[in-house]
Parts: C-alpha cells; structure tokens; sequence
C-alpha cells in the first residue's frame, strides 16, 4: 500500500482512526495547523504559553516581544478552550490542561501528507503573478518577432530558441523553489 491509501487509517491513541472528515476538519483551522507545524519543529512538545505566543505573534506579523496582553490572551483563550481539546479529543496531541503541555501523538503522521507544502497561501501567492510574467514576458517577443512586427523581426531563431528556453527554466525555477 501507499502512503496516500493509508492516510485516514491511522490509530488514534483510543485504538479509532481518523477519518478524511475528521482530517480535513482539524486541518481548515489555521491556528490548529500551526499547533502542529510548531511541535513538529520544536522536538513534539511544547508548553500551552509558549504555543499562544508563537501564534499570537505570527497571527499579527510581529515579534513575541512585541505582543500586548490582549493579542497574547485571545490567542490563549482560543486554543485552551476550543483547539487543543478538539486535537485531544481526535488523538493527534495530548493536552494536559492542569500542567499547560501539549504533545504529539503518533497519529499525527496521518497529517503529514495533508501539510507538506502548506503555508498558508502566501507562496502560491507569490507565485501566481510570477509565472504569468514570465511567460508574458517570452510569448509576447516571440509571438511579435515571429509577426515581424519592428526590430523584432531581425532577431535569429537562435536568438528566440535562446529566449524561450531561459523562460522555460525561469518557470521551472519558480515552481521548484519559491
């Protein structure tokens, strides 16, 4: 088997198995997929404070240090109440209210596959005006040189075979690592 056919049957630490719903629910939520991204990248475990922090700051696209009371605590209240006991109730972390401590739980490898690549949008953003550009900016030579439209049309083909292919590879490029 795969790893796309296993996803959505993955134990859960009550021995079920998230479903595609039940993925795609705990997914849609930008603060619960940051929850994960963070204890993936802090060694699966974190304190409660220290998670809030980290979103509250990235949610207003400042510093921790930079943080007010209020931005600290919605984000707080947020996860203490309606996130991290929906990710323990689903078996992907383990949330101990009383000690203020979140940790990941096996099953959040059914997760991975759903993550990889996720940002939030910004770089699809980024490079949704990017490509277009690109190819705009060797079609429309191209297409006019190939018209004989002014100076255009003294250019060689090597010269347009030379254009097209470093377009190509821009593209390429883009997509690969932005």
């Amino acid at each position: 088997m795969s790893n796309l056919e296993d996803i959505g049957k993955q134990p859960r630490s009550n021995g079920s198995v998230l479903t595609k719903g039940e993925i795609f629910d705990l997914l849609k939520n930008s603060r619960r997929r940051k929850i994960l991204e963070y204890l993936r990248e802090h060694d699966g475990s974190a304190k409660l404070d220290e998670l809030a922090e980290h979103i509250a700051a990235d949610e207003n696209d400042i510093t921790v240090q930079q943080l007010s009371s209020d931005q600290r605590k919605r984000v707080y209240i947020g996860l203490y109440q309606c996130h991290l006991p929906k990710m323990d109730t689903l078996g992907v972390v383990e949330y101990d209210k009383n000690r203020g401590t979140v940790e990941l739980q096996d099953s959040v490898s059914s997760l991975v596959p759903y993550m990889e690549g996720t940002d939030d949008g910004n770089e699809s953003e980024e490079r949704s005006w990017m490509i277009p550009a690109v190819a705009t900016g060797v079609l429309v030579p191209v297409g006019l040189g190939t018209l004989g439209v002014g100076a255009l049309s003294t250019i060689p083909p090597a010269g347009w075979t030379l254009l097209s292919v470093v377009g190509i590879v821009l593209i390429v490029f883009i997509q690969q690592f932005t």
